[in-house]
C-alpha cells in the first residue's frame, strides 16, 4: 500500500467524529475514575493510578481510530507494542480489571461501538457496586502480640474462644522477648478478644490490623 492510500484510509473520521468518539470515552472512563475511588480497598489509594486508567482508556480509542480497518497498521501496531516494556507495579489485582476495563472501553468507543461501552460501562458498575455492599462476614485481621514470657496456650485458648478462624504467621522470641502474629477472623468483634488477651499475664501489647487478604485453612 502506498502512503498516499494509507493516508486517504485513514483520514476518513471527521473531527466531529473524533472528538466524539474521544469525549464518549472521555465520559466512560471518568466513570471508571468515580467507582475506582469511592470502591478502593486497598493499602494506600494512588491517584496517579487512577488518572493513568483514563488515559489509558483515552489513548487506546486514538490507537483504534488511527488503524481503522488497515490490515496493514495493525499488524504494524502489534510489532511496536510488543517493543513496549510496561513495568507498572500492580499491587492488587482488581487493579488489572480496571486497566482492562478502561483499554475495552477505549477499543470499543474507537472503532464507533460506543453502545457496547455504554451498555458495559453500565453494566459492570452495577455490578461492582453490588459486590461492594455485600456484608463480609469473614473479614481477616492480623493479630500481633508481643511480651515477656506470656503463655502461648492462654493466648491460643482466647483466640480460638473469639474467632471463627485463626492461623499462626509467624513467631518470633528473643530472650524473654516474643512477638506472635496471627492471621485471624472475628466472630462478631474485636473488643473482647482484645479486653481477654490484655489480661494474660506478661502480654504487653495487642494490635489487630485490618488485612485485605483471605484466611486459608
Amino acid at each position: 500500500m502506498s502512503i498516499q492510500a494509507l493516508l486517504e484510509s485513514n483520514s476518513s473520521i471527521g473531527l466531529t467524529t473524533i472528538f466524539l468518539y474521544l469525549s464518549i470515552t472521555l465520559a466512560l472512563t471518568s466513570i471508571i475514575f468515580i467507582v475506582y475511588k469511592l470502591t478502593f480497598t486497598g493499602v494506600a489509594y494512588s491517584n496517579n493510578f487512577n488518572v493513568s486508567i483514563v488515559l489509558t482508556g483515552l489513548i487506546t480509542a486514538m490507537i483504534m481510530m488511527v488503524i481503522g480497518n488497515n490490515l496493514a497498521l495493525s499488524l504494524g501496531m502489534v510489532g511496536a507494542l510488543s517493543i513496549v516494556r510496561f513495568r507498572a507495579a500492580i499491587k492488587e489485582p482488581k487493579d488489572i480489571s480496571y486497566l482492562f476495563w478502561s483499554i475495552a472501553i477505549g477499543l470499543a468507543a474507537g472503532t464507533g461501538a460506543w453502545r457496547i461501552a455504554i451498555a458495559g460501562t453500565v453494566f459492570i458498575t452495577l455490578v461492582i457496586v453490588m459486590y461492594y455492599f455485600l456484608p463480609d462476614n469473614n473479614k481477616a485481621y492480623l493479630l500481633v502480640l508481643k511480651g515477656s514470657g506470656f503463655d502461648d496456650t492462654a493466648v491460643r485458648n482466647v483466640i480460638s474462644d473469639h474467632t471463627k478462624k485463626a492461623k499462626l504467621r509467624i513467631k518470633n522470641s528473643k530472650n524473654d522477648k516474643k512477638e506472635i502474629i496471627y492471621e485471624i477472623s472475628v466472630k462478631k468483634n474485636d473488643e473482647e478478644l482484645i479486653k481477654n488477651l490484655k489480661e494474660i499475664t506478661g502480654l504487653e501489647q495487642v494490635n489487630v490490623i485490618a488485612f485485605d487478604g483471605h484466611l486459608n485453612e
